[in-house]
């Protein structure tokens, strides 16, 4: 299954990384002119992910939000490959979604606060924390755009008649579950630490 997800769509997931950072560079206009309308969705999404993190969260219930909220969303891009076209769209949405959230959600008090630790609770160090946040980016975006290529590989196959569509999202659910899963539970875990992390190092808001 390893070889399944990583080998046979290489190809594939370069073209969702491409497709990623055309999103990226879409959120630009996003965030430097206000578009309420596109932000709205990414940021509401955003702030309920914060209140169900919660204040001074535990490491296990801020990976468990994260993981649920990953493991979901990206098996639901890479089931919509009935046709090719609807995971490449998730493809360019989902980057512009989350530059979107980087370049707005931090002026936002929740976001400076989100995974604040409270006195007492352990604080990762600086070089586990960094070590962390290259992690994170490493082994979500990794997930995300392999997915994303089993399910434009799926939409190829379905489209063209060489498979039926849930006979191949059986296939690829069991990879999903077999390797992408392991994957964002640990990238979950790191993420948590980087975020208590970087939390406890900014500076307290002013009340």
């Amino acid at each position: 299954m390893i070889e399944y997800v990583f080998r046979t769509h290489f190809r594939l997931a370069v073209h969702a990384a491409l497709l990623f950072t055309v999103g990226l560079l879409l959120s630009w206009p996003v965030i430097h002119y206000r578009l309420e309308a596109l932000a709205r969705l990414p940021l509401a999404l955003f702030r309920f992910a914060i209140r169900l993190i919660g204040t001074s969260p535990s490491i296990a219930r801020t990976a468990g939000v994260i993981f649920c909220f990953n493991s979901v969303a990206i098996f639901v891009y890479m089931a919509s490959g009935f046709h090719p076209v609807l995971p490449k769209i998730f493809g360019v949405w989902t980057g512009m979604n989350i530059g979107t959230i980087v370049g707005m959600a931090r002026r936002e008090e929740d976001f400076l606060q989100a995974g604040r630790p409270s006195p007492g609770q352990w604080l990762p160090p600086s070089p586990l924390t960094a070590i962390c946040g290259v992690l994170v980016l490493v082994l979500e975006l990794a997930c995300f755009w392999f997915s994303i290529a089993m399910g434009m590989g799926m939409g190829h196959a379905v489209q063209a008649g060489a498979e039926r569509y849930f006979d191949a999202l059986a296939v690829r659910t069991r990879a999903y579950a077999l390797v992408v899963l392991p994957v964002l539970a640990l990238s979950a875990i790191a993420e948590a630490i980087a975020i208590r992390g970087c939390a406890g190092q900014a500076p307290q808001a002013e009340t």
